[in-house]
């Protein structure tokens, strides 16, 4: 099941399960993935006042894609030793990861940092 690349349906709320962006929890290697769809009528949903609808005649679409799930299971070769810091995938994981959440500005040299002033402010 947790490499099925399927619909994840609770009542009102749909999300899709997308394994093949991340094969490296699963021990393969890992491809540059795919952009992810987004189907916003999906995230429009609201089930305020709709307490009769029947969802799932309203999502059966995406419950007969769940019933189906053993033929989406994503496979990928074993992943072997370390991945390359050269890697496509480690340099496209580079371009489109935000590392740092503190702006340029405000980072002082690469060192660690204790929690301790943000443990006082909360």
């Amino acid at each position: 099941m947790w490499r099925t690349m399927s619909p994840l349906v609770c009542f009102e709320v749909v999300e899709w399960h997308r394994p093949e962006r991340v094969l490296r929890q699963f021990g393969m290697h890992q491809e540059i993935p795919p952009a992810c769809s987004y189907e916003q009528q999906l995230h429009r949903v609201d089930a305020r006042g709709r307490h009769q609808r029947d969802w799932s005649l309203y999502h059966a679409p995406y419950i007969a894609l769940w019933e189906t799930r053993a033929g989406r299971i994503i496979t990928s070769p074993p992943m072997v030793g370390l991945m390359d810091f050269h890697d496509p995938y480690m340099q496209w994981y580079r371009r489109i990861t935000r590392r740092f959440m503190t702006p340029p500005l405000h980072r002082d040299d690469m060192r660690f940092h204790t929690t301790a002033g943000t443990t006082r402010v909360l």
